[in-house]
C-alpha cells in the first residue's frame, strides 16, 4: 500500500466520520423538537381537562364578560389572589387560579415556551401559516404553541424548526383543537 493509497482512505474516512457527526446533530435537533411538541401536546391535553371541569357560561365575569380560560401566556398574568386550597373558591375564581398555574407550567415545561389558548374557526394565514392571532369566533378553541428550538445553519434544510415566514415573524409551532363540551364556548 502506498503512501497515496493510505492518504485517500484517510480523505473517505474523515468525510464518513463527517457526514455520522452532521447526522448524530440532525437527530439531536429532532428529538428536541419531538420532545417539546409531546410536552406542548401534554399541556394541551392538560388544559383541555381543566376547561371540561367547569363549563365556561359559569365562569363568564364582569361586565365584558371575559373568560378566565382564553389566556396568552405572553401577557402579563398576575397571580389570582384566591388560593382555593383553603377557602371556597366561586367558578371564576378557580378558572382563573388553574390558567394561572397552567401558564406558569408552559413557562417552565418549554424551552422559552409561548402557549395562546382562544376560540379561532381560521388558525392558519392566508400563505398558509399558522398565526397567533385569533378571530374569537365559532365554538372551536385551539392551543397555540412556540417554543425556541435548535436549528442548523441556514440553508442546510435544518433551518425550518422556528418557522419563519418570509418577514422573519415567528409563528407556532403546534396548534391543536381542545376538545370537550364545545358548546360551553360558544359565548364568551
Amino acid at each position: 500500500m502506498t503512501l497515496i493509497e493510505v492518504l485517500v482512505a484517510l480523505v473517505i474516512l474523515a468525510l464518513g466520520l463527517l457526514g455520522a457527526g452532521g447526522l448524530i446533530l440532525a437527530s439531536l435537533r429532532s428529538s428536541q423538537y419531538a420532545t417539546s411538541a409531546s410536552v406542548a401536546m401534554g399541556l394541551a391535553r392538560d388544559y383541555g381537562e381543566i376547561m371540561q371541569t367547569i363549563p365556561a357560561r359559569v365562569i363568564s365575569t364582569g361586565a365584558a364578560g371575559t373568560n378566565a380560560f382564553l389566556i396568552d401566556t405572553n401577557a402579563s398574568i398576575s397571580e389570582p389572589t384566591a388560593k382555593c386550597t383553603s377557602s371556597a373558591c366561586t367558578a371564576g375564581e378557580i378558572a382563573a387560579r388553574s390558567a394561572w398555574e397552567w401558564a406558569q407550567r408552559v413557562k417552565i415545561e418549554l424551552p422559552q415556551g409561548r402557549a395562546v389558548i382562544c376560540k379561532d374557526t381560521e388558525p392558519k394565514a392566508t400563505d398558509g401559516l399558522y398565526q397567533w392571532s385569533c378571530n374569537d369566533s365559532g365554538t372551536m378553541m385551539v392551543a397555540k404553541f412556540d417554543w425556541v428550538a435548535k436549528t442548523g445553519a441556514s440553508g442546510t434544510g435544518d433551518d425550518n424548526l422556528n418557522a419563519k415566514d418570509a418577514n422573519n415573524v415567528v409563528r407556532p409551532k403546534l396548534v391543536i383543537t381542545l376538545f370537550g363540551n364545545q358548546t360551553d364556548f360558544v359565548a364568551p
